[in-house]
């Protein structure tokens, strides 16, 4: 059994995890095995949901950016362009990928925004606060 001294070296088996069961995942769905599936951050602030997408060497204009039915998928393809004699370590991930995300809630459609900084999308998804109403509570007279 193996036994982990430092939490970030469990992050790090965890992550490894997630990626190759998200591969099989994808397969078994009918898609090509060469897709892959980016780190992903999901979280919230008050105003917003934002979705941090891991994506380095990447042209901006190459990335599908789509919000249906609650469902926010980021997909594209990133190329290697290098021509390699021997291979000693090969972990970067080339190929088709796509990202799927369900986000509950409602969201302002028409302001999403996602920018490209650094080999990471940003996806800003503003919240919609629900309007707060009144009820008047009728009396009902039983004859």
């Amino acid at each position: 059994m193996a036994r982990y001294k430092d939490p970030e070296e469990l992050v790090g088996f965890s992550l490894k995890m997630d990626r190759m069961l998200s591969s099989m995942l994808l397969h078994e769905q009918g898609q090509p095995p060469s897709m892959w599936r980016p780190p992903t951050d999901v979280y919230e602030t008050s105003e917003d949901v934002v979705i941090l997408i891991e994506i380095a060497g990447m042209d901006p204009t190459k990335i599908q950016v789509e919000f249906h039915e609650r469902i926010l998928r980021v997909s594209g393809r990133r190329s290697d362009r290098q021509s390699r004699a021997a291979c000693h370590c090969l972990e970067v991930q080339y190929g088709d990928f796509a990202s799927e995300v369900y986000l509950p809630g409602e969201y302002n459609i028409e302001a999403i925004k996602a920018t490209y900084q650094d080999g990471f999308l940003t996806i800003t998804l503003p919240k919609v606060k629900p309007l707060a109403k009144v009820i008047a509570v009728n009396s009902v007279q039983n004859d």
